[in-house]
């Protein structure tokens, strides 16, 4: 296989230490992701919000109203739209509406890192796809296997994340208020992506300009048969971007998709508490557990419930 005027042969093998270590990295990037979701669903109910508007409010959304003001809402039936959540969830993801609002001078940089992700995220999948692709002997896909069309995908994808990347780094640090409200996390995350995206431009130069060794590496993941010689800057960052996604679940970084949750289960949850209904029952359930917050105004010592914080605060 040619890469960059060399030669490098990636033949069918026994599994190398490289490829043992992108499995597992990747499989801890997998399982680690779905316990975080498995943990996000079986949370306890959340407290409500209350914030208007609500992105499934049919017909109410451009002035912010709610269900709630109509007369006798309780026995009418609610109208919601899944077309105004797609809507408002699509216009975050991708003009990140809520950091130009709220944080305008991280918004351009932070755009561009963004796009960036995206498109090394696409680049990976249709590297995946070519993969099966051949491997279930499909034809017309035989570009994802390497060529110039993935080499300037690459060095879009890369000069976006890596430019965004960089100013990210350099308003934290450049902006004391923003430099002391950042975590040790914040940078760390910056400083890692940073250290892949380097590798992954000296492989571009040196190693891979075209892909080419990147869709036999996945080929060869896909049969778990990577075997062969596989050039050194190449493994380097194989493994430095496995163990960042292996880190990630683990990460406050997990807002990729915990999103769903905090906005489709939090933010936009106005289900009604009616008599009856599972919303009050799993309520009700939720008020019956034991409160051990010694705060002043709760004085929980651990037996009494907080139906009981409720009861002795309307009392007082």
């Amino acid at each position: 296989m040619l890469a960059s005027g060399h030669v490098v042969v990636l033949q069918e093998g026994p599994m190398t230490v490289a490829t043992i270590g992108c499995v597992v990295l990747l499989a801890g990037f997998v399982l680690g992701s779905l316990y975080k979701a498995v943990r996000y669903v079986r949370m306890p109910m959340h407290v409500r919000w209350e914030l208007y508007p609500v992105a499934h409010e049919k017909g109410k959304v451009s002035y912010g109203g709610s269900y709630f003001e109509e007369l006798d809402w309780w026995t009418k039936p609610r109208e919601t739209s899944l077309v105004g959540e797609v809507k408002t969830i699509a216009e975050e993801v991708f003009t990140l509406k809520a950091v130009r609002e709220h944080n305008p001078k991280l918004w351009l940089p932070s755009l561009l890192f963004h796009y960036g992700l995206y498109l090394l995220f696409l680049l990976g999948a249709a590297l995946l796809l070519g993969g099966v692709a051949d491997g279930l002997g499909v034809v017309g896909l035989g570009w994802l296997g390497g060529g110039k069309v993935l080499s300037l995908w690459g060095v879009v994808a890369l000069g976006l994340a890596t430019l965004g990347c960089c100013l990210l780094l350099l308003r934290r640090l450049g902006d004391p208020t923003l430099r002391n409200a950042s975590s040790p996390a914040d940078f760390l995350h910056l400083w890692w992506l940073l250290a892949v995206f380097a590798l992954s431009w000296a492989n571009w130069l040196v190693v891979d300009r075209e892909y080419t060794v990147a869709a036999g590496f996945v080929k060869g993941l896909l049969r778990l048969q990577v075997g062969g010689s596989v050039p050194a800057l190449f493994v380097a960052q194989v493994l430095l971007l496995g163990a960042f996604l292996a880190y990630l679940p683990w990460s406050h970084m997990t807002h990729m998709f915990a999103k769903y949750f905090t906005w489709h289960s939090v933010r936009w949850d106005d289900a009604p508490n009616i008599a009856g209904e599972a919303y009050r029952e799993k309520a009700l359930k939720l008020l019956m557990l034991p409160v051990s917050w010694s705060a002043p105004h709760i004085k929980g010592d651990g037996k009494k419930t907080w139906l009981d914080v409720v009861q002795e605060r309307g009392e007082s």
